[in-house]
């Protein structure tokens, strides 16, 4: 397949761009102390623009000193101009096209102020003084400010007209800004539940003058700050509105206003629409993770190109470039847009377009890129990606030949072992790896056989094998490692990437004949009963209440903590609704005291409870696979441990320890 149109010319009013691929935006966390840009941020676009995307949208940036925000860079004044200069210069320097994204976060700021050095500063607005909580009502606090009854929730203060001229301003001094730092053009922002989409919700915008109202009033700021950009910036510097074709929430922002108001957007000055999904309360539309199918927006851009005379793009789970060259072919968006694809892959574009597909490290979608709970080492490193541990880190992790090439064993075919030794070899060392199972993968395997990640989680294990064979690396399968076969192997070192094996519960009744782990349910070893009760409330619990519930059970999720602990804020949003949806009964803080053949005793409000049920599965984390380690410290020359049977975690943190690991020997 030759992708003809994913490859083919294209424009944004003058702009010219050499092919349809658009890079979205994506903060990154590499600023300095007042958000300004860094040579880490440059070198991680510039891997992006050689890896052969047309146009890449850099991270949005703060317009206005009073609307800082964390985890942003700045663009409010002259002095950040220089920076902004170094990363528009590394992207030419490859032959793509540069945009950077201008944004005000609106009513979130009152969520945001805390975190930031000099909070007094911070000056929250809103169209509207709302609570951000739905049915919670606003009052004024002893301070004269609105507040909310529900206790936490700052209610920013209703925007005033002087107010939207200054922020205006603020918007058009960004993009001149932009402009005189070489960029070749501009995103203004107005989706995802930021101050802009905040004007076009009729949720939260609840004015009754000439900002508020009709479709087409509560659209005017946005068409003011295009024309101010216009007229500021110039009228030849191409402008990219951003929005949300529908926030997916109950009075909100809707499919059917938005193409009501593109054509105002348009009349204003937007050479080019970036039609995305999503509010602040459903981000997981915003950033749709596995449990979402590919392109699950892209109908929303399709609607919106019928009535724009100017380019679409469409953003939103594309990975798969058969898909991207159909949504062109059937002209449903003019320009596609990836974002973590490049994440876990810069080289996408090049790879595609030269037929090496099988070559392009998988995006999972897994969003462990925002997690910053279970990786709190993404707030101070910046960002970085589950499948690419040298996001952020390019030149750190570019290949160099080892002088004196070593003999080395990796014990285990999970993806910790499946890195460690494709990364060993491809510097040059001799790699053999040992699988006591009969096939690669470890957890991951069963992983992707679970009905939400069969799409996606799949892919990156056929990465990671075929990754072996290009490498060279010798793979034993149905090879028990023992300390008399690494003595007879003889290696110089040894990776121990045994994994883990699934953890039980220490109650009365946790071995009984109706206790199943979750493994084996995903396997299809066990048949559940009609009544099921799940005890664990991270990821895997809840894929497993959503998957039993699918099959018609009677679904109850008890957990000792909170539910959804560590998990990604976005996953956790869109499971736990299906969860309600499907009706399935969920008790957090709810601690399992007993298992009976009926059913489970568990301490909900300090009150012993009775949950029902013919099965019982256990999802309650791993426990290490480590007693090899134990034997061999004696035996090997050098000796690594590595993944799961070092310490229980996620893929990122396996995959990172394992290329981290296999670049220092």
């Amino acid at each position: 397949m030759k992708y003809q149109k994913l490859f083919e010319p294209g424009k944004i009013a003058g702009l010219e761009l050499k092919n349809r691929i658009v890079m979205a935006p994506m903060v990154t966390m590499t600023f300095g102390p007042e958000g300004e840009l860094t040579e880490r941020t440059a070198d991680y676009y510039a891997a992006r623009a050689k890896g052969g995307v047309g146009l890449i949208i850099c991270q949005s940036s703060l317009i206005m000193r009073e609307s800082r925000a964390p985890f942003r860079c700045s663009i409010y004044d002259d002095k950040f101009i220089p920076g902004f200069q170094k990363v528009a210069q590394a992207i030419h320097a490859h032959g793509a096209k540069a945009a950077f994204q201008i944004i005000h976060h609106g009513r979130a700021l009152a969520d945001y102020k805390a975190l930031l050095p000099n909070p007094e500063e911070i000056r929250p607005l809103a169209p509207s003084p709302l609570s951000r909580l739905l049915g919670s009502e606003s009052r004024l606090g002893p301070d004269g400010q609105p507040t909310s009854l529900a206790a936490g929730d700052a209610v920013p203060p209703e925007a005033s007209v002087e107010d939207i001229e200054r922020i205006k301003e603020g918007f058009a001094q960004a993009a001149r800004r932009i402009r005189a730092a070489g960029f070749d053009a501009v995103e203004i922002m107005a989706g995802h539940g930021y101050l802009l989409g905040q004007f076009l919700s009729p949720l939260f915008n609840r004015r009754s003058d000439q900002y508020g109202g009709s479709p087409e009033n509560r659209a005017r700021f946005a068409g003011e700050v295009i024309a101010a950009v216009k007229k500021t910036a110039g009228p030849d510097f191409p402008v990219i509105l951003r929005i949300s074709g529908s926030d997916f929430l109950p009075g909100g922002a809707s499919l059917q206003e938005t193409v009501q108001q593109a054509p105002f957007f348009i009349q204003a000055g937007a050479d080019a629409l970036h039609v995305s999904a999503g509010e602040q309360a459903t981000t997981d539309r915003c950033y749709p993770s596995f449990i979402y199918p590919q392109g699950v927006h892209v109908s929303l851009a399709e609607a919106v190109k019928k009535v724009s005379p100017v380019p679409v793009i469409t953003v939103g789970k594309i990975f798969d470039p058969a898909l991207a060259e159909q949504i062109l072919a059937e002209n449903k968006a003019d320009f596609v847009a990836l974002g973590r694809p490049l994440l876990a892959d810069p080289d996408w574009p090049n790879k595609v377009r030269d037929g090496r597909l099988a070559e392009i490290r998988p995006c999972i979608y897994c969003l462990n890129c925002l997690n910053f709970a279970d990786h709190p080492y993404i707030l101070g490193q910046g960002l970085t990606c589950s499948v690419n541990p040298a996001v952020l880190r390019e030149k750190e992790f570019e290949p160099v030949k080892i002088a004196n090439p070593k003999k080395i064993l990796v014990v285990g075919g999970g993806p910790a072992g499946l890195e460690a030794a494709r990364t060993l070899a491809l510097r040059g060392h001799q790699v053999e790896l040992h699988e006591k199972s009969d096939r690669l993968g470890g957890q991951w395997f069963i992983a992707g056989r679970q009905k939400q990640k069969r799409e996606d989680y799949p892919r990156l294990l056929d990465y990671l094998a075929a990754g072996l064979d290009r490498a060279g690396v010798a793979v034993h399968l149905n090879s028990l490692v023992t300390a008399e076969l690494v003595k007879t192997i003889a290696p110089d070192a040894v990776i121990v990437a045994a994994g883990a094996r699934p953890a039980s519960l220490n109650v009365p009744g946790a071995d009984g004949p109706n206790v199943v782990q979750a493994n084996d349910l995903i396997l299809g070893r066990v048949k559940p009963g009609s009544t099921v009760v799940v005890v664990g409330g991270r990821t895997l619990g809840l894929e497993i209440a959503d998957q039993l519930a699918d099959e018609a059970k009677k679904v109850t999720l008890v957990t000792r903590r909170q539910l959804g602990r560590g998990v990604e804020r976005n996953v956790y949003l869109a499971l736990r609704n299906r969860l309600i949806q499907k009706g399935v009964h969920l008790f957090p803080h709810s601690p399992v005291t007993a298992i009976k053949e009926d059913g489970v005793y568990a301490v909900f409000n300090n009150d012993l409870i009775f949950l029902p049920a013919d099965t019982v599965v256990l999802a309650v984390g791993v426990q290490p696979e480590n007693a090899l380690v134990r034997e061999l410290e004696t035996i090997a020359p050098e000796l690594y441990q590595i993944g799961d049977c070092l310490k229980p975690r996620d893929l990122m943190d396996a995959i990172r320890e394992a290329a981290e690991t296999a670049r220092r020997i």
